[in-house]
């Protein structure tokens, strides 16, 4: 038996190589996918998520365009990856088949998981909006979800938002919507949470990303060197290091083994200059947390997916 995921993605480079990967998952039954407006301007990123899942072999799987925003957007210069990579070579060889939602994507997730004969799995690993949309409005969908695993936070490190007025506490996913991360966290959904604790561990190396290079050919690794190399330069012009906080979340569904974890109440605050950091909390949220990485068998669990060659070594 499949296990049925729901993906909710915000078109960032780290997101686009997340679907690459969920795409060649054995055992993931990818039922539909959602775009929210968040780290990425929404229509190149629905556009390259159309050509990524053509270029996998699963136009079947249907994709619905977001459009609603939180209240703290990302800076522009990063949402602007999605144009780039919508650009790619190796996304534009012929027009794409995959279909979009005549929904937008908070009703169109609500329908998805009110139909849904089981409970599923949701894989948010951008603002839980739409999420929180469809508690609102749909109660009966909380209890579809069999498992929220979502990449967001900050425990016990700093964050990574450095916007005036604020304390720098928070991480951009849950910041970009702090209301809509307050509002998942009060529901009985379980949750495991993939905090900048753990994604922080996994940068994109000059090492990683150019080994996808000699195995060059394979689609799913060209475009995957291809978004990693895209990332060069972040340090340089934003002071933190580009890791691959979306796609260490995403290996979870395939190899949970690579991750050591830690039960953790938390809270998500909502105001004043630490809004949308996510605190330590004794009569707060119980969520199974990320704390430690295999960090190697991360890297080695990437390139294997992507280009198809378990043997594929970087020596």
């Amino acid at each position: 038996m499949s296990r049925a995921i729901y993906f909710d993605h915000d078109g960032a480079l780290d997101d686009l190589l997340s679907l690459a990967l969920l795409t060649r998952y054995r055992g993931i039954a990818l039922k539909g996918v959602t775009v929210t407006p968040a780290d990425c301007l929404i229509g190149p990123a629905v556009s390259a998520t159309r050509k990524i899942l053509d270029v996998a072999g699963a136009h079947e799987v249907p994709v619905a365009e977001g459009v609603l925003t939180g209240p703290n957007p990302f800076p522009l210069e990063w949402r602007v990856d999605a144009l780039r990579a919508d650009a790619l070579p190796v996304l534009n060889q012929r027009d794409p088949r995959t279909r979009v939602s005549e929904l937008p994507a908070h009703e169109q997730l609500a329908q998805w998981l009110l139909a849904a004969p089981e409970p599923v799995t949701l894989l948010m690993i951008g603002p839980l909006t739409n999420l929180a949309w469809c508690l609102d409005a749909h109660p009966a969908v909380e209890s579809k979800i069999a498992e929220l695993v979502f990449m967001g936070g900050a425990i016990d490190v700093v964050g990574n938002v450095d916007e005036a007025g604020h304390d720098g506490s928070a991480e951009w996913n849950v910041f970009w919507d702090p209301g809509a991360a307050h509002r998942v966290f009060a529901s009985a959904i379980p949750i495991t949470l993939f905090p900048l604790d753990a994604t922080d561990q996994v940068p994109i190396t000059p090492e990683f990303a150019r080994s996808f290079g000699r195995t060059y050919g394979a689609p799913l690794g060209d475009l995957a060197g291809s978004l990693l190399a895209m990332t060069f330069g972040c340090f340089e012009t934003t002071g933190f290091a580009y890791c691959c906080w979306d796609s260490l979340t995403t290996s979870y569904l395939a190899e949970p083994e690579l991750c050591e974890f830690e039960d953790v109440r938390c809270e998500v605050l909502t105001t004043g200059p630490s809004q949308g950091r996510t605190v330590r909390s004794d009569t707060g949220r119980l969520v199974k947390c990320a704390k430690k990485v295999d960090v190697e068998g991360f890297y080695r669990h990437c390139r294997e997916t992507l280009t198809g060659m378990p043997e594929f070594s970087t020596q």
